[in-house]
């Protein structure tokens, strides 16, 4: 890992974000992100701290099974739905745009430690940037707010740059760049 140059501002301060610390995982879909964030929450929530996961995807997804009660009530024209179960709460909320990110991030509540988003890449949120082998660092720069990198090959930055591997470190890296 190269060291993080001095002077890295905290990431929550690059954001209007007032809740949790959050920070961004992107890069090239199939890079490797979701199993990264996977690792990230199991090392974090080994460490004590509650932590959020957030999945941004660009296209319409479905929640729910159709003829199931909780995509009846969608189809009836709920709003909002949610699922309670034994040791779970689900909420889904019908939107006619894709959600603001510091709308869904406060959805989240206060009462977390940290929070883990994949993608919202040009969102205003520090960033963590996976550099698929074969790819060129200039394709990760149009990114705003990149405060390292995660690859499999050297990179030429002054920034960190870690091995998807890495995970202790990597996770060592977010907490301290929040002061968590």
């Amino acid at each position: 890992m190269i060291s993080p140059s001095p002077g890295l501002a905290s990431p929550s301060a690059h954001t209007s974000h007032t809740g949790p610390p959050a920070l961004a995982l992107v890069g090239p879909s199939n890079s490797g992100k979701t199993e990264l964030i996977c690792r990230l929450l199991t090392t974090l929530r080994n460490q004590g701290l509650k932590v959020a996961a957030v999945k941004h995807s660009h296209r319409r997804l479905p929640l729910d099974q159709p003829g199931k009660d909780t995509w009846r009530f969608h189809r009836a024209g709920a709003q909002v739905v949610a699922l309670a179960a034994p040791g779970m709460l689900q909420v889904t909320q019908s939107l006619g745009t894709d959600p603001e990110l510091a709308s869904v991030l406060k959805a989240l509540g206060p009462d977390l430690d940290l929070i883990l988003v994949e993608g919202y890449k040009h969102g205003p949120l520090p960033k963590l940037v996976m550099v698929s082998a074969g790819a060129s660092l200039a394709d990760s720069q149009k990114y705003p707010q990149v405060i390292g990198y995660i690859s499999d090959h050297p990179l030429p930055t002054g920034q960190p740059v870690f091995n998807r591997n890495q995970v202790a470190e990597i996770a060592a890296f977010i907490l301290k760049q929040n002061q968590i």
